[in-house]
């Protein structure tokens, strides 16, 4: 999954590259699941969850199977709108409780990563020039055809330039925080890193940025904290803080003519209009239009594009047609919970957020916590999809194992010495 699912394509090009992702994965998934129970009751060795985080993966597990059964879409739950729907759910919360039964963190786990966004880079880069590597592209079309040709921006081996954003922003942290922290021969882990971010700047994923910029403000002083230097730390962070604050009265007082800034400004000032942050706040007031019309059990997982009637149109004076785009998806991933499963559901996933963090916090998996903070910070304006929610429910796991992990080698060693 960290090496090969990032580059896997299928067979149709960005035409068809969802469902080729969601096929490997599913695949994958599932050769995986059956080998782990076959090994577990051949050896006898019961999975070693951590308490909290099972308990909260098969309460979220059952309310999404609630939230199918009580949804007027019916099958159509199922598999959902773009694979969202119940059984994607069930194989993210099935890989999350497998990898926090029976994994561990594994320094090869960042070779593998850094490996797959080199090369999925690399496509982008190839394609930013004008190329068309691995005919992802139709004949004739390229990535500067975007908005003209065809509705949405294509890039890399992930499909749409916001997926790309999510995978780079997920994995580029890792990268750099393994690279900080192994030093010597892991320092060419910046390469792939500083590469990622390159790409989510050049790609102009602005979810990316914001997922970057957050481990970055994140990620600094946790390190030096993790160090023994809590008062530098402490530092480091008023220091942000005040960065921030100065930063927003820069923009408040001295706005810019057009771009994200200007849009900010206006927003510090009370004046949101739909249009706003690339028309995300027209599709977070549609999400919450169909919040109030199922608040308690949403619905159903998968069914915002279902149910969503927002449309955008688009005269392209190129070719004088008129591009007509339907918003399918929150573009919040807290949003999309809770359109999809009502206030349960999205309680139920701001609690295992925060058990995540919380086990990160206290020092489990750094490097993979650290990605998961960059990959929550641009979900809250993302999309999550069967692209990158495997990667997060892999990590999630991990990070939530770790503790337990440690604990039982400590006992191990504890009984040998006996």
């Amino acid at each position: 999954m960290l090496l090969i699912f990032p580059l896997w394509t299928g067979l149709g090009g960005y035409a068809d590259i969802t469902r080729w992702k969601f096929v490997f994965f599913a695949a994958a998934t599932a050769i995986w699941a059956v080998l782990l129970i076959f090994f577990a009751f051949r050896e006898r060795q019961a999975p070693n969850w951590p308490r909290g985080f099972a308990i909260l993966a098969a309460v979220l597990a059952a309310w999404a199977c609630v939230s199918a059964l009580a949804s007027p879409f019916g099958t159509d739950t199922l598999m959902g709108h773009n694979y969202g729907g119940l059984i994607p759910l069930l194989l993210y919360i099935a890989v999350a409780l497998g990898c926090a039964g029976y994994g561990q963190w594994r320094d090869n786990y960042v070779n593998y990563i850094a490996i797959s966004v080199t090369l999925c880079c690399l496509v982008a880069v190839l394609q930013l020039c004008g190329l068309n590597p691995l005919w992802l592209y139709p004949e004739g079309v390229d990535y500067y055809d975007a908005g003209v040709l065809y509705t949405g921006s294509f890039l890399g081996t992930m499909g749409n330039t916001n997926l790309l954003g999510a995978f780079l922003c997920l994995a580029a942290p890792v990268l750099a925080y393994t690279a900080v922290q192994k030093r010597g021969k892991s320092l060419w882990l910046l390469v792939p890193a500083v590469l990622a971010v390159a790409v989510i700047m050049l790609s102009r994923s602005e979810a990316g940025l914001v997922g970057i910029s957050t481990a970055l403000l994140v990620g600094i002083p946790y390190y030096v904290n993790k160090n023994g230097h809590r008062r530098t730390a402490l530092f480091i962070l008023a220091l942000e803080a005040a960065l921030v604050l100065l930063a927003l009265a820069a923009v408040y007082f001295f706005p810019p003519a057009s771009g994200t800034l200007y849009e900010l400004h206006e927003m510090l000032h009370g004046r949101i209009r739909g249009e706003f942050g690339s028309s995300r706040v027209a599709i977070w007031s549609e999400a919450l239009r169909l919040v109030a019309e199922r608040p308690l059990t949403g619905g159903g997982p998968g069914t915002f594009g279902l149910r969503s009637t927002l449309e955008f149109t688009r005269f392209v004076p190129e070719t004088g047609a008129t591009l007509t785009t339907v918003a399918d998806n929150a573009h919040c991933e807290l949003l999309s919970v809770l359109v999809d499963l009502g206030v349960p559901g999205a309680l139920l996933y701001l609690v295992i957020l925060g058990y995540v963090i919380w086990r990160w916090f206290k020092g489990s998996a750094p490097a993979a916590g650290l990605a998961l903070i960059s990959y929550w910070a641009q979900a809250f304006f993302g999309i999550g999809t069967c692209f990158v929610l495997p990667f997060v429910a892999i990590l999630s796991g991990l990070v939530s194992a770790q503790p337990f992990v440690e604990e039982t080698k400590k006992r191990g060693r504890v009984q040998r010495r006996r």
